[in-house]
């Protein structure tokens, strides 16, 4: 069982996005997708969740995803946008139900609270949406994904997290208890796909990463193999070096213990 992309083409007018990206994503892992602004890293993401045309093939647990109905794919895997905008003033708790709805344990009430707990805002249960900060509304909506898949792995088949930034609008403790989650819900076999800027924090959770430029696949591997000063250096257009402390004593902060 595992997540399959393969040959990924989006074109934007004439415009190739996507230049025929291939990307597997296996059960207990963590995948992060990183790369410069417009390397296609979202788009990617969009094609995996079918969120928009596409050429190519994407299989989930070992079906066409074109083969599954919409209830089908809510049940197996939860999408987590970049942003996401409420006309309506619903409660934190009433947004995480939404989740719920979606997927496969609307026959456990207690889940949508046990969500905002694990994201750290079940004191936030009645605030409006409206009334959260960016950061809250960030977390309140990663409770909503989780109360959708739940269970890591449900009938014998992994269940998928597919996150596009979800520590964007987050600081350093918060970033670390969201990539905790992330983790968790891998290491209960479950599969995670993230899209994600900060590679240290790629570097402290991710077990494989894909690294983006031009629309293409420029590496996928282990931390180890695909961060280095070369590819990197490639990937963002500028001179990166790996493990090495700024010149003259600047100071600079970083998480060494991926815990909270």
């Amino acid at each position: 069982m595992s997540l399959i992309a393969e040959d990924i083409r989006v074109t934007y007018g004439k415009r190739e996005a996507l230049r025929g990206i291939d990307l597997t994503a296996l059960p207990g892992d963590v995948t992060a997708i990183v790369g410069p602004n417009g390397s296609g890293k979202s788009t990617l993401l969009s094609a995996i969740t079918a969120s928009l045309p596409f050429q190519g093939r994407v299989g989930l647990n070992g079906r066409d995803i074109g083969a599954l109905k919409s209830w089908e794919l809510a049940a197996q895997r939860a999408v987590l946008p970049q942003a996401s905008r409420l006309a309506f003033p619903f409660t934190a708790l009433e947004v995480v139900r939404l989740g719920l709805q979606s997927g496969t344990a609307g026959d456990k009430p207690e889940v949508p609270m046990q969500a905002l707990a694990r994201v750290g805002l079940a004191h936030y249960a009645n605030r409006t949406f409206q009334e959260l900060s960016g950061g809250e509304a960030q977390r309140v909506m990663l409770a909503r994904v989780l109360a959708q898949v739940w269970a890591p792995v449900e009938g014998g088949q992994p269940r998928w997290l597919l996150l596009d930034e979800p520590v964007s609008s987050l600081d350093i403790a918060h970033q670390l208890q969201v990539m905790e989650i992330a983790r968790d819900f891998a290491r209960a076999g479950g599969g995670v796909i993230a899209v994600m800027h900060d590679l240290n924090l790629t570097a402290l959770y991710a077990d494989r990463v894909a690294i983006l430029a031009e629309g293409k696949r420029l590496a996928f591997g282990s931390p180890t193999e695909v961060l280095t000063d070369d590819i990197l250096s490639r990937a963002y257009g500028c001179a990166l070096r790996v493990s090495a402390p700024p010149p003259q004593g600047v100071p600079y902060v970083l998480p060494h213990a991926a815990a909270v």
